[in-house]
């Protein structure tokens, strides 16, 4: 009889919202309610409140870890008084230092990929992490994590595989490149996949051929399971009194158009206020919305500001709000728009906003536009990327074209259902040679 699959999910918490968090557990979360025995080893910071209660935690590391070039046992342990403050707390300390998440992560990936032994002390305390839960299955959140999980398996006395994602690795290949250790970095991150069982999990088709290109990852090994987002109830009413707690200006009947997502400078925000400037001189009316976390500290928040005021644009602004202001700023936008000059892998807001009934704007480009597609039904309508004034133009088509609007938005939730939580679930189950509907056997 096979052993009760016991799962552990590695992830690189920042203390707010990213995508990569929200899918991991998204599944852990599904994972635990379908009987399995589940558990978080964190490393950076902690989202404990997005688990489900009865899943484990354990911290891996805290990001004091690579506040230096070598990694610091002393300061990873010192890093633990840190967290006797707040989370809200210990985010305004290291957002506050400009760089200094980007200082953290390349620190990490020099570790990882720079020296011949990928961290190993921190490689022997998962392996010990992974001998006491008794896992055998480790879900890593970044494929880039890869040399990590390789050399605890190396060191372990209790056998277990990996499976490897891909969702915003580039970051990782790109401070490889910066540290001048990117052709390492391929060689490494492909041992480690050629040592796992089972193909990596992509994102998207279109991440694929950039994973191909950038990181010279061999095309089969490698295999794409969309992300998954929790699909609202249908019956579900959100008030829009919920919004106007958050930005109390808004008001019913002008249209909203929003952004939701990280407000860091590659998700391209500042287009979106250039077009929105073009259409003021246009008399198109409009409330703009912009909300969310942010990874990298809050600089670019403090130029969209300086921006807006400059452009004599009025924005009601925040940072991370709460899942319930999220969905209502969903259900009453007129639109989503999700201007990012990256080569997006994915996009969960594209897919929330969708789950809502609301149209979305996306750039041509980068894996995010396979999200609003089905067959010849679209959900939204895609702009030039990196083009304000093309922005400028479709956003007005979401906003003046009632004909147009009205068909994008009876596609939009057949769309959204493509990208359900347990359909990724059951995806990623298969991948691993799971059946869908087997629990732990201790909880049989």
């Amino acid at each position: 009889m096979r052993p009760a699959q016991r799962f552990a999910f590695v992830i690189v918490g920042s203390g707010d919202y990213l995508g990569s968090t929200v899918r991991d557990l998204s599944i852990a979360n599904t994972l635990h309610r379908r009987g399995f025995k589940v558990v978080v080893y964190w490393m950076m910071e902690v989202n404990a409140q997005m688990a489900d209660p009865g899943i484990e935690h354990r911290m891996l590391c805290h990001g004091t870890r690579y506040h230096f070039q070598r990694p610091s046992d002393l300061l990873d342990k010192l890093g633990s008084a840190l967290f006797l403050l707040p989370q809200a707390v210990r985010l305004r300390i290291v957002q506050g230092q400009a760089g200094y998440v980007d200082r953290l992560i390349t620190n990490l990936t020099r570790a990882l990929y720079a020296t011949p032994d990928a961290d190993s002390v921190l490689a022997e305390r998962l392996s010990d992490f992974i001998a006491k839960d008794q896992v055998n299955c480790l879900m890593l959140s970044f494929a880039s994590l890869g040399p990590l999980a390789l050399a605890a398996k190396k060191l372990s006395v209790h056998q277990f595989d990996y499976l490897l994602t891909f969702q915003g690795d580039e970051q990782f290949a790109a401070h490889a490149q910066r540290l001048g250790i990117l052709a390492f970095y391929c060689e490494r991150l492909n041992d480690a996949l050629r040592q796992s069982p089972w193909p990596a999990v992509v994102v998207s088709h279109d991440y694929v051929e950039r994973i191909v290109d950038e990181m010279q990852v061999p095309r089969p090994l490698l295999s794409v399971i969309y992300n998954g987002i929790e699909l609202p109830a249908p019956e579900r009413h959100l008030k829009f009194s919920e919004l106007q707690s958050v930005f109390p200006g808004l008001v019913e009947n002008i249209p909203i158009v929003a952004y939701l997502g990280r407000q860091d400078s590659e998700k391209g925000i500042d287009l979106l206020l250039y077009a929105a400037r073009l259409l003021a001189t246009r008399k198109i009316q409009m409330q703009l919305v912009i909300c969310g976390s942010t990874a990298k500290g809050q600089s670019y928040r403090k130029v969209l500001e300086e921006l807006a005021a400059h452009l004599g644009l009025f924005i009601h602004h925040a940072g991370s709000v709460s899942p319930q202001v999220r969905d209502a700023l969903y259900a009453h936008s007129r639109c989503v728009v999700y201007p990012s000059i990256n080569r997006e892998p994915f996009g969960l807001v594209v897919a929330e906003a969708m789950s809502h009934g609301t149209p979305v704007l996306v750039p041509n480009y980068g894996g995010v536009g396979e999200v609003i597609l089905q067959g010849e039904h679209a959900g939204g309508l895609t702009f030039e990327t990196w083009d304000s004034g093309d922005v400028a133009r479709q956003l007005e088509r979401l906003l003046v074209d009632e004909t147009l609007y009205r068909r994008l938005v009876g596609n939009t939730r057949m769309i959204a259902a493509r990208f359900g939580v347990d359909k990724m679930t059951d995806d990623v189950l298969a991948h691993i040679g799971v059946s869908a509907r087997e629990a732990a056997h201790e909880e049989r």
